[in-house]
């Protein structure tokens, strides 16, 4: 088996103590280490082998470090570069990180520090890479998130069915999945690789209209057909003609509507409302559902000759806890299109988060995760997301270990004081966080101050702060 390839890293500082540390103490950590005392030696070496990070010094003795980035951004943007400063200094390291830079770091700094900076931005944009060149299906504008995006076995499976049923301009689809995995994505994807792309793509959600209304909305209806029908209205059957009609919950439509939907897939005609002439269209119908129709074909409540006529191409789109692999890449992507969005400058998460995205099992899948991207972009301050900065639910330990249903485990249910189970659960709270008390609050949703109160009456001695950088000293710096 082949062997990756050590990461390549490039030092460009004027102090040589301090080159010959980092130097030192990355070699150790398996790096690929150069040096640079200049922008323009620097320079050089970037372009004769672009190394995988660089850790630039702001002040260089022959040039500013941000105007040594900009040549290098100018050339190539292979490196991930990592703005050193003197601490204090650091209007300049966040103007180069608007510009494109991947974080920055004030000297004096602990070696554990920047080894763990190093490896994490080299993961996220790694991610953020691979998110951006991994195979898509294009559905709209490139600065949209409307992809399809994965790299797992299923989702390439899910890529050639849309291909190869795009290639038909009538056959029926019917795509099941769990709530939130992106079941309209896939009939929009359907219908924009097909022939009939430029024609109308129009949606109905079966499980938002009375039955009356949804029949109106599917095939339309004549002046005078009932009241309040002033006019003629066409049905969105119709109105995609030569395209393609989405319908979404399928499983929702009532069983005398199936009748007369199978009927125009069947013959490819239908009957406004109140009309005597029968319509001829050519549109595709594509069908999803949450439901299990095969189950709901065995209690009665949808009509068999119906999923079968539908079930023409199946799709179905596996829930996101069978494709974790996709979960880091989605959740790239997402920053991504927030950033634009919000003007913001989120570069990735942290390990600790990245950890807990992957092990969650996201009962919402691509929707949750999406919300759970565009809360934290939105709200917090920080360039990298911190496992802090995701729900509660995520960042201690996931959904799964809360039981929706109060009386289950109450064999081992041990009945107590309200107040003793709030002690405990602080004190395990406190734990998880290695007695960090801002971390403790935020996660139990109250003030320092509240939580400060409540250890002194429950007698619970203030634990100890966490060192802020647990990594030794390198004493060089301006």
């Amino acid at each position: 088996m082949s062997k990756n390839p050590p990461l390549r890293v490039l030092i460009v500082d004027d102090e040589k103590t301090l080159r010959v540390s980092l130097a030192l103490a990355l070699r150790e950590e398996g790096y690929e280490v150069e040096e640079a005392g200049t922008g323009e030696e620097a320079l050089a070496k970037v372009l004769a082998e672009p190394p995988h990070v660089v850790l630039l010094d702001l002040r260089l003795p022959d040039e500013d470090g941000i105007e040594v980035f900009k040549k290098i951004r100018a050339r190539t943007r292979d490196p991930v570069v990592i703005m050193m400063t003197a601490y204090g200094v650091v209007e300049a390291a966040f103007e180069a990180v608007r510009l494109g830079a991947y974080y920055y770091i004030s000297k004096p700094f602990g070696l554990d520090r920047i080894k763990e900076l190093i490896a994490n931005a080299v993961e996220n944009v790694a991610l953020r890479r691979e998110a951006e060149s991994i195979r898509q299906i294009k559905l709209g504008d490139r600065d949209s998130d409307k992809f399809l995006l994965g790299r797992t076995e299923k989702m390439e499976e899910v890529y050639h069915i849309i291909t190869k049923v795009a290639e038909s301009k009538s056959s029926t689809v019917l795509i099941q999945g769990e709530c939130g995995t992106g079941k309209e994505l896939v009939a929009k994807a359907i219908h924009h690789a097909s022939v009939g792309r430029s024609q109308p793509f129009m949606v109905i959600n079966c499980g938002s209209l009375p039955a009356n209304l949804l029949e109106s909305e599917l095939f339309g209806h004549e002046a005078g057909a009932f009241t309040d029908a002033r006019k003629r209205k066409l049905g969105l059957m119709e109105v995609a003609q030569n395209g393609s009609l989405f319908l979404d919950e399928i499983g929702e439509m009532p069983l005398p509507l199936q009748t007369s939907l199978l009927r125009a897939i069947e013959t490819k005609t239908f009957k406004r409302i109140g009309g005597v002439q029968d319509i001829q269209v050519s549109t595709r119908v594509l069908a999803a559902s949450n439901r299990d129709l095969r189950r709901e074909v065995a209690m009665g409540r949808f009509r068999k000759d119906l999923f079968f006529r539908l079930n023409v191409v199946p799709i179905v789109l596996p829930p996101l806890r069978e494709r974790r692999e996709d979960i880091l890449l989605l959740a790239s992507h997402f920053i991504e299109h927030f950033n634009k969005e919000l003007t913001k400058n989120i570069r990735g998460f942290s390990p600790s988060a990245r950890r807990r995205l992957v092990e969650y099992d996201w009962p919402g899948n691509i929707r949750e995760l999406r919300n759970v991207i565009e809360r934290a972009v939105l709200l917090e301050s920080e360039e990298i997301i911190l496992l802090e900065h995701l729900p509660i639910e995520i960042s201690a330990g996931g959904a799964e270990g809360l039981s929706p249903d109060p009386t289950e485990n109450v064999a081992n249910f041990a009945p107590g004081p309200l107040s003793e189970i709030e002690k405990r659960h602080i004190l395990h709270t406190l734990q998880w966080t290695t007695g960090n008390k801002t971390r403790a609050a935020k996660i139990l949703g109250i003030s320092r101050q509240t939580l400060r109160e409540k250890l002194k009456s429950y007698g619970i001695p203030e634990p100890e702060e966490p060192a802020i950088d647990p990594g030794g000293q390198i004493p060089i710096g301006r």
